[in-house]
């Protein structure tokens, strides 16, 4: 029963940080977190230490920790990181997938696109293409037949969860842009074309990551 509320607990708090409900930078007080949880703090400890492996959350000092919060260049390294192994990912994914896994990332590839019409993306829809999305990518990483990658990937992965809150207005504003690309991606796997496949993935993940302060500046000076 103690595993079941700890679990509870973790899942609770994870899904606060990752909709930005706890925003980076804040401060996780075990009590208030018990609370809101209904649980006792024991639990939360625990939770915290699993996110705090995970990358979501950093500790300072004793019984002090908060949501991870990363910086200008730290952000950089952690896109152009993901983009790097995620491409060479696809590479080996076009040479290992199946059919049944080709299958499912173009019913992913719809559910995304069908979100993507919709005139006024409200935020239970962008959950539901990130988790959608999170999925597709999840998909092509297992595909690649590496448990080394798969790896490596997992803390990238996490941290790249607390970047997609900062980035939420440009994810809207490129959804028809993102399933294009996920187009490209899956012909490619199905044409089991290494070198294309590996290029789209690039393509797609460096565009994701093209943000840069000043832009968000102009777009504040523009509202």
């Amino acid at each position: 029963m103690a595993d079941t509320i700890s679990d509870q607990a973790y899942a609770g708090i994870r899904e606060r940080i990752v909709s930005g409900e706890l925003a980076p930078g804040t401060f996780l007080v075990e009590q208030e977190l018990a609370s809101t949880l209904g649980v006792s703090r024991t639990p939360v400890k625990s939770a915290l230490r699993r996110l705090e492996v995970e990358g979501l959350v950093e500790s300072e000092g004793y019984k002090r920790a908060r949501v991870k919060q990363f910086n200008e260049e730290e952000t950089q390294e952690i896109l152009e990181i993901r983009a790097l192994l995620e491409s060479y990912a696809s590479k080996r994914a076009a040479r290992h997938i199946n059919d049944q896994q080709i299958q499912r990332l173009e019913e992913l590839a719809t559910a995304m696109e069908a979100i993507a019409e919709i005139p006024r993306t409200e935020p239970e829809n962008l959950k539901a293409f990130s988790q959608l999305n999170d999925e597709f990518h999840r998909i092509i990483l297992q595909a690649s037949g590496s448990a080394h990658l798969q790896n490596l990937m997992k803390p990238i992965f996490q941290m790249h969860i607390l970047l997609m809150g900062r980035f939420q207005h440009r994810i809207e504003n490129n959804l028809k842009r993102s399933c294009w690309h996920h187009r490209e991606i899956i012909a490619a796997l199905a044409d089991h074309n290494e070198e294309w496949a590996m290029m789209q993935m690039q393509t797609h993940l460096f565009a994701a990551g093209s943000w840069k302060p000043e832009d968000d500046t102009a777009e504040s000076n523009e509202d």
